[in-house]
C-alpha cells in the first residue's frame, strides 16, 4: 500500500510519512505537507463534546505547510478553509472555522484563534496572534511579534501588543 492508498488524495501532493491527516481533510493539488503536521484534529470549544465534531478541512492548491501545522476541523458542517498558494511556516496553529485566503505568508509560530477570517495576500510575521473571530484584510502585513485583538481593514500595516 502506498501513502496516497491511505488517503483520498492526489498524488501530486508531497505528504511527510510523520503527517496525521484526518478523513475529514479534502486537499487540492500540489500541496506539500511536512513532518509532524496535523491537519482535521478537533477545535477547542468549552462545553462541546469531542465526539460531536462533524465539519471538514479544505485546502486548495499549491500550499506548503511546513512541520509542527495544527489545523482545526470545525465543530459544525461548516468548513475551516485554506485557498491557495499559501506558505504556512513551521509550529504555526489555525484553529477551527478559519478561512485563509490565497497568496498568504503565515511565518512561523503564528497562532490563529477560531472563526478567523484571513483574506487574500496577508503577511503575518513571525510569531503573530490572532484573536478569534477578527477579520484581517486584504494586503495586511502584520508585524514580528504582532497581537491582533481588532479586525483589520485592507492595505495596512499592523504591528506591536496591540497591534496598531
Amino acid at each position: 500500500m502506498s501513502l496516497y492508498d491511505k488517503y483520498t488524495f492526489d498524488e501530486s501532493n508531497v505528504i511527510h510519512e510523520t503527517a496525521i491527516i484526518y478523513d475529514n481533510v479534502v486537499m487540492g493539488k500540489n500541496n506539500i505537507i511536512g513532518a509532524y503536521t496535523i491537519i482535521g484534529s478537533n477545535g477547542e470549544i468549552r462545553g462541546v463534546n469531542q465526539n460531536e465534531f462533524n465539519g471538514k478541512v479544505i485546502i486548495g492548491d499549491n500550499n506548503v505547510i511546513s512541520e509542527h501545522v495544527t489545523i482545526q476541523r470545525p465543530f459544525t458542517k461548516t468548513q475551516t478553509k485554506i485557498g491557495n498558494n499559501n506558505l504556512i511556516m513551521a509550529h504555526s496553529h489555525i484553529g477551527h472555522d478559519v478561512e485563509i485566503g490565497n497568496d498568504t505568508e503565515i511565518s512561523t509560530g503564528t497562532i490563529i484563534g477560531g472563526y478567523a477570517k484571513i483574506k487574500d495576500n496577508v503577511k503575518l510575521k513571525l510569531g503573530v496572534t490572532v484573536r478569534n473571530r477578527l477579520t484581517i484584510g486584504e494586503n495586511v502585513v502584520v508585524g514580528m511579534g504582532g497581537v491582533v485583538v481588532k479586525s483589520v481593514d485592507d492595505n495596512s500595516i499592523v504591528y506591536g501588543n496591540p497591534a496598531e
